[in-house]
């Protein structure tokens, strides 16, 4: 499927919607218009709300204030989506902090944050730009959970906690990273001539 080349303003607000209305079913509060702005103010909220904004100008062949309004979501939100990267609908950040987001993700992509998806290994464009992945519906990357390269996800797959994925994933697969081993008294004793220093 190749990706738009225009979008309306109405396209762009009905995907702003969406993305508040994802936020309002995930944190199960009342729909009222204090919940609204509520929801409209949250960091991940913000990284989407000027996410859309700036891919609406690129779109439009404004890609200087793009770029600009782009710029300006990183130090606001601490996340860094830009105009290129393509979302679909009803997306969520759940924490925008450290959260960059570069490819083509479908509908309802969840990421929980410190993490997201990028270049790293490889040039090729597979759909995502070069070196990006592509990521499919309903597709979740969970806290630290990162997809470099020009790879492809499939719909409804998990990637979990810490996990790297530098490999296609089949759809509604679940990524873990290796469990840590837990050596008692790896740590050793405490050093004798530390303690007290705080007093």
């Amino acid at each position: 499927m190749t990706p738009p080349d225009r979008q309306t303003w109405r396209e762009t607000r009905a995907l702003i919607r969406s993305d508040l209305d994802r936020v309002a079913r995930h944190l199960q509060q009342p729909d009222s218009f204090v919940h609204r702005v509520y929801f409209f103010l949250l960091p991940g909220s913000q990284a989407l709300f000027w996410y859309r904004l700036s891919r609406y100008l690129l779109l439009a062949n404004w890609k200087r204030l793009a770029r600009f309004i782009s710029l300006f979501s990183i130090y606001l939100t601490r996340a860094e989506i830009p105009p290129t990267t393509i979302i679909g609908p009803s997306a969520l950040v759940a924490h925008a902090t450290n959260v960059y987001l570069f490819g083509r993700m479908g509908a309802r992509l969840t990421v929980q944050g410190d993490g997201g998806c990028g270049g790293g290994f490889g040039i090729d464009d597979i759909g995502g730009g070069p070196g990006y992945p592509v990521l499919g519906d309903d597709v979740v990357l969970a806290f630290g959970a990162r997809v470099l390269g020009p790879v492809r996800v499939g719909d409804g797959a998990r990637v979990g906690p810490g996990a790297l994925v530098t490999g296609d994933v089949p759809a509604r697969a679940l990524v873990m990273w290796a469990k840590p081993r837990i050596i008692q008294g790896g740590a050793g004793e405490p050093d004798p001539s530390t303690r007290g220093s705080d007093a």
